[in-house]
């Protein structure tokens, strides 16, 4: 039996991941088992996911993932690389993963290796800063990066650099870095745009379109998941517990009212003035959407700078990106899962944690890794209409799948 991770969201779990494990299948062998290394209760884009990680891990074993570990906070709201690294280091450090299954644009291996490589060169980071500061105004990230591609590879390299082919590259890169034997295997986004966040004709619809029609009451875009989420939402809504990242508006604005930029303020992200600018703004505005809007400009990026946000908030330092995740914690599995679990457990290099107790056997940084997750998951008990208790994400056990 074959043995394919994936590093996902699942926020929340649609018909487009449904059809990516149904292909991974057709490709690798119907017994192939489907690890999801799956972002807890916070997401890439630093916001709050919409319902909590157990509940979304469910949806995943109900539409065909058999085991899924959490790729936990801060390394779920990372950039891109961070994001990328933690997620694949968890795989390795497994002993037991065959294939690295991701979704991309071009669906092109060949292609995304060769950009992988060129940004895997030591002196990327300086030709990326050169293009970003250079006379083209405006030009953002993805951008940069073709004018590099296309420079350095001699080619012309037509949406490459696209957000599912961004991670892919990412994954690749890290692949690389840990010299792993894990194969990777890339599979053809089909619908919607990553970022759309619009309904259009198309059975694979994307997260943002399908979170923000639910977040606006619209319950028609339920009919672009499968069953088990349509389920899990609905029941989510009738409860009270959908996140509304905005319910933490005040909250973080006070946060950055009441503590000022001092030279010790080393939080993730936040460097280079970005922490007093954010001050400075907040002063005059009551919310997160606000503060990203006022505070964006050439150099911070939004996505950058709700990072930084995020970070400040909950006292992320550069320091704690700086290692690998050393323990993930066990979300839901089904029967093939729960064997499968046995074998990882008997030659894995990394900790998992099913219940608080297991905690003990964490080292020092790992306890600091743990101790921030479980920081976000109070906080993010906040963001629901009816909040939970402060331990609720640190007190419930796995789903396992009755069969």
């Amino acid at each position: 039996m074959k043995v394919a991770a994936i590093i996902a969201e699942y926020n929340p779990f649609h018909n487009g991941h449904a059809y990516q494990i149904r292909r991974l299948r057709e490709i690798l062998g119907e017994d192939t088992a489907v690890i999801a290394i799956m972002s807890g209760n916070y997401t890439q884009r630093a916001e709050s996911a919409l319902f909590e990680k157990f509940s979304r891990a469910r949806c995943a074993v109900e539409g065909g993932v058999n085991l899924v570990l959490e790729l936990p906070f801060p390394y779920s709201t990372s950039s891109a690389e961070f994001f990328a690294r933690a997620g694949v280091s968890i795989a390795e450090r497994l002993g037991v993963v065959d294939h690295l299954v991701f979704g991309s644009e071009s669906g092109e291996l060949d292609t995304l290796r060769r950009a992988a490589s060129l940004a895997g060169d030591g002196s990327y980071l300086d030709k990326l800063e050169c293009v970003l500061s250079g006379k083209e105004k405006g030009i953002g990230y993805a951008k940069a990066c073709e004018r590099i591609a296309e420079s350095e590879l001699g080619e012309l390299t037509e949406s490459i650099f696209t957000p599912n082919n961004i991670l892919a590259i990412e994954y690749l890169k890290a692949l690389s870095k840990l010299s792993s034997k894990i194969i990777p295997l890339t599979i053809k986004r089909e619908g919607a745009d990553y970022n759309s966040t619009l309904i259009e004709k198309s059975e694979h619809q994307s997260a943002s379109a399908i979170r923000n029609r639910i977040l606006e009451g619209d319950l028609s875009a339920l009919d672009y998941v499968p069953h088990s989420t349509k389920v899990a939402i609905s029941e989510a809504q009738s409860a009270g517990k959908l996140s509304d990242y905005s319910r933490l508006d005040l909250a973080i604005i006070s946060f950055l009212r009441l503590n000022p930029p001092t030279p010790k303020i080393l939080f993730h992200e936040a460097k280079g003035g970005l922490y007093n600018r954010l001050c400075s703004i907040a002063a005059r505005t009551n919310g997160i959407s606000h503060l990203v809007d006022e505070a964006y400009t050439k150099r911070y990026t939004k996505a950058r700078i709700r990072r930084a946000i995020l970070n400040s908030y909950l006292g992320v330092t550069s320091a704690d990106v700086s290692t690998l995740p050393e323990y993930t914690q066990i979300l839901a599995m089904d029967k093939v899962g729960a064997s499968l679990l046995k074998k990882i457990k008997r030659v894995t290099s990394t900790t998992l944690l099913t219940k608080p107790s297991d905690t003990k056997a964490l080292t020092d940084v790992a306890k600091r890794q743990k101790e921030l997750s479980d920081k976000a998951d109070s906080v993010y008990q906040l963001t629901l209409s009816v909040p939970n208790s402060g331990d609720y994400s640190i007190t419930r056990s796995p789903f396992i799948k009755a069969e």
